[in-house]
């Protein structure tokens, strides 16, 4: 389907997110920084899902009940999905908001691979690493800690 290698679609997707957290920052800058802030961003960004919608909805459906069928972990694990993305949408949209700097919130959201091996390695002991896995998420982390002692 794809002919691309796979971080093509990464670097443009980063690209895009690039875009995407200054386009937040330049929205959140009007709204008053309360809680209902972070949600009225939240529902903007959700929007181009239910612009597209029409054009996908039969597979989405299907995917759905593909997951309505699954087993209850799977369901489970849908709900816990819903609510992350809910809850940490919201919280880098208050960190942007309340930094004096959304870039450097907005790079701090970016150690979140580091988090993803670990929670990989707790939840399902699943071991992606080798040493050049180990040494990228070193330094992304070591750059968060070197953000947050200049920044914080």
């Amino acid at each position: 389907m794809f002919t691309w290698p796979w971080w093509i679609f990464s670097i443009i997707a980063a690209v895009l997110w690039g875009l995407h957290f200054n386009l937040v920052v330049k929205v959140a800058n009007v709204l008053p920084r309360d809680i209902y802030s972070p949600l009225t961003l939240f529902f903007i960004t959700s929007v181009s899902i239910l612009l597209i919608l029409p054009v996908v909805y039969q597979k989405v459906l299907a995917n759905l009940v593909t997951l309505w069928h699954a087993s209850d972990d799977i369901k489970i694990s849908v709900v816990v999905l819903v609510f992350t993305a809910l809850i940490a949408a919201s919280l880098l949209f208050i960190a942007m908001q309340l930094s004096p700097n959304p870039t450097v919130a907005a790079l701090l959201d970016i150690t979140y691979p580091v988090f993803i091996a670990i929670i990989a390695w707790l939840l399902y002991r699943e071991n992606h690493l080798d040493w050049s896995v180990l040494v990228g998420g070193g330094l992304i982390f070591s750059g968060a800690m070197l953000i947050v002692w200049k920044h914080g």
